[in-house]
């Protein structure tokens, strides 16, 4: 094989991974003094097109010998650049330049493999690694502390061990998708921050599907504009297995279709990206009261998809004092002395109800009173 050839290095996973990745290289410029060969994509790219409106051809000396082109890089250019990406690539780059390549559309990775099946360019890779905490001395003990810090949701919380332990207990290669359901304000997100804690280093990926609301977001789905950012762009550049979409109840249907792909397969398409999901871990929550109510808005196909079904509670008088007194025991805290705790709860006690608050609820009310103690203070400094 000829030695003038390109050679490339594709490296999928987050960008932290990446720039792990890039150090090797960044030692092999220290080492040969290489500074000077280092190009930047997006300056290459608008100084091409420049010259070419110019009629100026691009000339050996102004080509990269190293280039790093970063996920983001694709962003930066037209929908038609994106489409020629791999002989964009070439033209600002030298015959024999080692070119580092972050999360390829599939465009590029198609491209790359063709020219390394006729030994025309290097190509190797480096893919991230994901994995649940599967350490089974300390699970119970994870699962106690969650439950600690989840008021009032002890069966929810106990369902969820369940799922948790066969989750480390086995190794599933499609993504498991559990879906927290009941009122609004009772912990769901709170449990997906606890687990993502407790088993996944405190990183997952968060979608808000309440914004997705029309025709415009459908390009996020379905990855339709290649210089946008798509659910299959964030999904490579996840730091973990962990997938968070709150608010499922609020995403509109038409959007379904993208999550027929990533709750069944290890594989997740849209029309730019590829990605590999095995042992996907997918919280979905909800406000639907009840399975029949869920059923009857999400349709039978999705319902069908998801493995667990979680129900919380509304909170019961114990547990709405206990997050009274969090609530209350924070604020005295924050304040340094300024407040007292029993006062504050005598003044806050009358407003809150027995039934029916959730933590939004309660959070308002305490600081209402907050707000109302610390205001009194000032205007009886003026007073006197």
């Amino acid at each position: 094989m000829d030695e003038l050839i390109r050679k490339y290095k594709i490296i999928v996973g987050s960008k932290g991974f990446f720039e792990n990745q890039v150090k090797l290289l960044d030692e092999h410029i220290a080492q040969n003094d290489l500074d000077d060969q280092i190009g930047n994509f997006l300056e290459l790219v608008r100084l091409s097109d420049e010259k070419k409106t110019r009629g100026i051809s691009f000339e050996e000396d102004d080509k990269a010998a190293i280039m790093l082109v970063k996920n983001n890089d694709y962003l930066g250019i037209t929908e038609s650049a994106n489409d020629r990406l791999g002989s964009l690539i070439e033209e600002i780059t030298s015959d024999d330049a080692i070119i580092y390549i972050h999360n390829p559309p599939k465009t590029l990775a198609t491209y790359l493999k063709d020219l390394h099946s006729r030994e025309e360019i290097s190509l190797s890779y480096e893919k991230e690694e994901y994995d649940i905490k599967r350490e089974s001395s300390t699970f119970l003990d994870n699962m106690s502390q969650i439950k600690t810090a989840i008021l009032g949701q002890d069966e929810a919380v106990n369902e969820i061990s369940k799922s948790m332990w066969h989750i480390t207990a086995v190794n599933r290669k499609k993504p498991y998708i559990i879906m927290l359901y009941g009122g609004s304000s009772l912990g769901k997100s709170e449990l997906v921050r606890e687990i993502s804690k407790k088993f996944f280093e405190g990183k997952f990926v968060e979608k808000h599907l309440s914004m997705f609301k029309n025709d415009a977001y459908s390009n996020y789905f379905f990855g339709d504009r290649p210089n946008r950012k798509s659910l299959g762009f964030d999904l490579l550049e996840r730091e973990s297995n962990l997938i968070f979409l709150d608010e499922f109840d609020k995403c509109p249907e038409y959007f379904y279709s993208a999550f027929y792909t990533l709750f069944d397969n290890t594989n997740f398409a849209d029309a730019t990206y590829e990605v590999d999901i095995s042992g996907l871990l997918v919280i979905l929550t909800s406000n639907y009261q009840n399975i029949d109510e869920m059923k009857k808005h999400v349709g039978l196909p999705i319902f069908y998809r998801i493995d667990k079904f979680i129900h919380f509670k509304q909170f019961d008088e114990r547990t709405i004092y206990g997050i009274t007194m969090n609530e209350i025991r924070h604020h005295v805290d924050e304040c340094g002395g300024k407040l007292v705790e029993d006062e504050v709860y005598r003044r806050v006690s009358p407003r809150i109800c027995a039934v029916g608050e959730n933590a939004r609820t309660i959070k308002n009310k305490v600081q209402e009173v907050v707000e109302d103690i610390l205001f009194e203070e000032v205007q009886e400094a003026d007073c006197n």
